[in-house]
């Protein structure tokens, strides 16, 4: 009875990111990319753009059977290692709520940046990695596929890892046009991705 209840557990948490967190990497390529364009139309952009959502992850649920029709038995350090990226994704990510608010986190700030004037995070899980939360949910992605074992889930790792090579580069430019030396001489001191031992 446990085992299932677990199955059925891990099942729903690879499912909901293959379905709901896709059209979370296009919107920020696309705010990222056009962030300008973005910045005229203000606050209301961000609720236009999260129309998007049921366009990329309609499709998603509607053939949802199909997407997961595939699935491996996963080894026990497979799966250790995805209980692992678990437990060090609620540690990095905890530490990076601690330092943002919930408004800067999902987006809100970067549109009205004249009016939201904010310094270079380099203190806390920002002084180990410029980039937590893309970490945690890098580990999180890579976790649901490791102990679900769907192919959906690994083909899913692949693309976060392309996305994410894209959009941290898009988004230094942006940040490097925002702070310039500053942010160039944080770049130097701190690692882009996976952060600094201890955290």
């Amino acid at each position: 009875m446990l085992t299932t209840i677990v199955s059925l557990v891990v099942a729903f948490f690879a499912q909901v990111l293959v379905i709901i967190y896709p059209p979370v990497f296009v919107f920020w390529l696309v705010f990222h990319t056009r962030i300008d364009e973005w910045r005229k139309i203000g606050k209301r952009a961000y609720w236009f753009a999260c129309l998007g959502w049921p366009l990329i992850s309609g499709p998603l649920l509607f053939f949802r059977r199909s997407i997961f029709s595939i699935q491996w038995s996963m080894p026990w350090w497979t799966i250790a290692t995805g209980l692992l990226a678990i437990s060090a994704a609620v540690r990095v990510g905890s530490q990076a709520a601690r330092s943002i608010s919930h408004r800067t986190l999902i987006g809100l700030v970067e549109l009205e940046a004249e009016h939201n004037p904010q310094p270079i995070l380099q203190t806390g899980i920002y002084s180990k990695t410029r980039n937590p939360i893309y970490f945690t949910h890098f580990l999180l992605i890579f976790a649901a596929a490791a102990i679900s074992g769907y192919a959906a889930n690994w083909i899913f790792v692949g693309i976060d890892i392309v996305f994410l090579t894209i959009l941290l580069r898009v988004e230094e430019k942006e940040l490097i046009a925002r702070y310039g030396s500053e942010y160039q001489d944080y770049m130097r001191r701190v690692p882009r991705l996976v952060p600094r031992w201890p955290w």
